[in-house]
C-alpha cells in the first residue's frame, strides 16, 4: 500500500500475533485493512501483496496456497506459505515478486541438526584437547601426527564460506554472506563443492586420530555421517536455485573428494595453457 518492500527486520520489529494453518502471523493485524505478514522463513507481507500469483506459479516446491481476503485494498486473495519447511531457498519467488512482498530467510539449524552442530564442535575440541594433554589412548604415534596434519588441512576448508563467499558471493541486502545469489566456484570451491562440510569431517577425523579414544570415534563417525546426508539434501535446493549452472559445476567439481578435485583442477589449468 505504501510502495515499500517487505520489512527485512520484521522478526525483530514486529510481534507474532498468532498462526494461520500453522503459519506464523506477524502484526499489526486489523482485518480487513491490515493483514500483517505470513510466514517466518518464507514471509509474505499481505498488506503489500497484490495477489498476482507469480510466486505460486514459479515455486518448484509448491509451497503456496491461496487464501481469500475480502475487502483488502490490494487484493482479495493472498498466497500463504503453507508448506514453508519444504522451501529449498531458490529465492525465485522473492526475486520475481513485482512488489517485493516476499522475504526468504535461510533458517538456522532445526531438529537433529540443532544437536549435531554442537556435538561436532564438542567432538573436535574434546578429542584434540584429550590427545594434546594425555597423548593418544592407543599409543599409535603415526596416527597421532597424521591427525595433526589432517587438522591443518581441514581448518582452512572449514573456513571457506567466510573466506570465499565474502570475496565472490553476492548476498541479498540484509542477509548473511552464506546466502549468496551467485554460484561461487573459486578457491576451495574449485576443488570440492562443499569444502566447509569436508573441512568439518576432516577436523572430526583428525580428532579421532589425535585422541584414539572410542567415545570420540563414535561421536565423530555419527556426526560426519549426518553432515554428509545433509549435503545431499542441500544439493537438491542448489540445483533448483542455480539450475544448469550448478549442473555444469557438478560435472566439473566433485562433491567432497579432495584428491579428485585437485586432479581435475590441474587438468583444467593444463587445457587452458
Amino acid at each position: 500500500m505504501s510502495g515499500l518492500p517487505i520489512d527485512f527486520k520484521f522478526r525483530k520489529e514486529r510481534r507474532k500475533v498468532g498462526k494461520e494453518r500453522n503459519v506464523a502471523v506477524w502484526g499489526p493485524l486489523n482485518p480487513p485493512l491490515e493483514l500483517g505478514i505470513r510466514g517466518t522463513h518464507v514471509a509474505v507481507d499481505w498488506d503489500i501483496c497484490t495477489g498476482c500469483g507469480i510466486c505460486a506459479e514459479i515455486c518448484p516446491q509448491r509451497l503456496y496456497e491461496w487464501v481469500q481476503t475480502p475487502n483488502h485494498p490490494t487484493s482479495e486473495r493472498k498466497p500463504l506459505p503453507a508448506r514453508e519447511p519444504e522451501c529449498v531457498q531458490c529465492h525465485r519467488c522473492e526475486t520475481k515478486c513485482p512488489v517485493q512482498a516476499i522475504r526468504i530467510v535461510v533458517p538456522g539449524p532445526t531438529g537433529w541438526r540443532r544437536a549435531m552442530d554442537p556435538l561436532g564442535f564438542l567432538q573436535m575440541g574434546g578429542g584434540i584437547v584429550y590427545g594434546a594433554l594425555y597423548g593418544p589412548a592407543l599409543g599409535l604415534m603415526v596416527l597421532f601426527w597424521a591427525g595433526w596434519l589432517m587438522l591443518a588441512i581441514g581448518v582452512p576448508l572449514f573456513l571457506s564460506i567466510a573466506i570465499y563467499f565474502k570475496k565472490a558471493g553476492r548476498p541479498v541486502e540484509g542477509k548473511s554472506i552464506a546466502d549468496t545469489t551467485v554460484l561461487v566456484d573459486t578457491g576451495t570451491y574449485a576443488l570440492v563443492r562443499h569444502p566447509q562440510t569436508l573441512g568439518a569431517i576432516l577436523m572430526m577425523s583428525a580428532s579421532i586420530l589425535i585422541s584414539q579414544h572410542w567415545l570420540i570415534a563414535i561421536l565423530g563417525i555419527t556426526v560426519s555421517a549426518w553432515n554428509y546426508r545433509w549435503v545431499v539434501k542441500e544439493e537438491k535446493g542448489l540445483l533448483v536455485k542455480f539450475g544448469d549452472e550448478y549442473k555444469d559445476y557438478m560435472q566439473r567439481v566433485p562433491r567432497m573428494n579432495l584428491l579428485i578435485g585437485i586432479i581435475r583442477l590441474l587438468k583444467r589449468r593444463d587445457r587452458r595453457r
